[in-house]
């Protein structure tokens, strides 16, 4: 099977990873390269602008929890991730962001529901209106920790029995 590359939006809170992990429940015979993208409009600054290649502030927003909980979920999920990558997209209209998505060959946009993305800066934008307009295919996943009960889990589950007055 081909493994697919996608573009998951990214506020680098832990509801990402959940996301990304949903999405690997949702299709548990596929593999991916997943790139994580945190979305910010361009400053107007030239001196910002000079600057943009040099960036590392953005960097300072990736807590070490994540960092972790993002290296558990390639352990758990190495069948399926291929490789998992993070990095900034700046730019603000949909003819920019149609280019970044086909320079890193994107097959599909991940709209991540019941999440709010945090701003990181005063420059990060909501991700939604541009995967929206895009009109890139798009896979739907929640951002919420979905319970998984097996029938092994509900077999070996106690019984609560009513205790009778005697």
């Amino acid at each position: 099977m081909k493994t697919k590359n996608i573009l998951v939006p990214t506020d680098f809170s832990l509801a990402s990873l959940t996301a990304i992990n949903n999405l690997l429940h949702k299709h548990p015979d596929q593999k991916f390269n997943i790139s994580m993208v945190h979305f910010m409009q361009v400053s107007d600054s030239i001196t910002e602008l000079l600057m943009l290649s040099r960036r590392a502030s953005e960097y300072q927003h990736i807590t070490q929890e994540f960092e972790d909980q993002l290296g558990n979920l390639k352990r758990l999920k190495k069948d399926q991730l291929v490789n998992v990558s993070y990095e900034f997209f700046y730019g603000s209209t949909v003819a920019v962001f149609k280019n970044f998505l086909e320079a890193k060959d994107i097959e599909s946009v991940v709209s991540v529901k019941d999440h709010t993305y945090n701003k990181l800066n005063r420059y990060s934008v909501d991700p939604e209106l541009l995967i929206q307009k895009c009109k890139y295919p798009v896979i739907e996943v929640s951002a919420v920790m979905v319970p998984v009960v097996t029938v092994a889990a509900r077999v070996a589950a106690p019984q609560v029995e009513e205790l009778e007055e005697v």
